[in-house]
């Protein structure tokens, strides 16, 4: 198990790497300007579980009005998702975050702070980097097919009657491969993985070696 431990730890360093090496500044908002797009994002190790906690917040801004979602995935309690709309002034976001969690829905008022390269999520005490919003749709798309098909993908069975899951994925976007860890409750594997996109930036592939 230490030889498990020392993998996933570097697997973990590595996921996190590309959350900040993928980031861009975005410029102060212009409130009369065209159509911004902005994504922010984070990943970090919880303490509690030692698995990983995401939040990411993808914003258009037009003409001093916002719309957009905010994804709160905690490792080990309920994730909140949703959309929100609002207004934009002096690079304050005020707005009304429709969120959805396993067990509630409700309304929630909502105050983002848009700094050079991060935005600030008061209520939830949340500063996440600012990336790439191209680079965050493709990690998503592989990260989402990874997690939905993990139990055919991997090329070795699951003991003890388990079943695979994954606890993270560090992802290369210019050789379009990357490394996954997943486990089943007894056992745990690291490996090398390569994927497909389509045209239409969907994964039409994805193969562990």
């Amino acid at each position: 198990m230490k030889t498990f431990a020392s993998i996933f730890v570097l697997a973990v360093i590595g996921f996190g790497i590309w959350w900040w090496g993928g980031r861009t500044l975005p410029a102060q908002v212009d409130q009369d300007s065209e159509v911004v797009e902005l994504c922010f994002a984070k990943s970090e190790l919880s303490p509690d579980s030692g698995f990983l906690d995401k939040y990411i917040l993808r914003m258009t801004l037009m003409d001093g009005q916002t719309t957009g979602v905010l994804k709160i995935l905690p490792a080990e309690k309920d994730a909140l998702i949703g959309g929100f709309a609002g207004s934009v002034e002096n690079n304050v976001a005020d707005l009304l975050w429709s969120v959805e969690g396993e067990v509630m829905a409700a309304t929630e008022e909502l105050q983002i702070m848009l700094g050079d390269n991060e935005a600030t999520i008061a209520k939830y005490e949340l500063t996440l980097p600012a990336i790439s919003c191209e680079d965050l749709t493709e990690r998503e798309a592989v990260e989402t097919y990874l997690w939905e098909n993990i139990a055919t993908l991997s090329p070795i069975a699951p003991v003890l009657g388990g079943n695979w899951y994954v606890v993270s994925a560090d992802i290369d976007l210019e050789n379009n491969s990357g490394t996954a860890t997943y486990e089943d409750g007894h056992i745990q594997e690291t490996r090398r993985f390569s994927y497909v996109l389509s045209a239409a930036g969907r994964v039409e592939s994805l193969t562990i070696e």
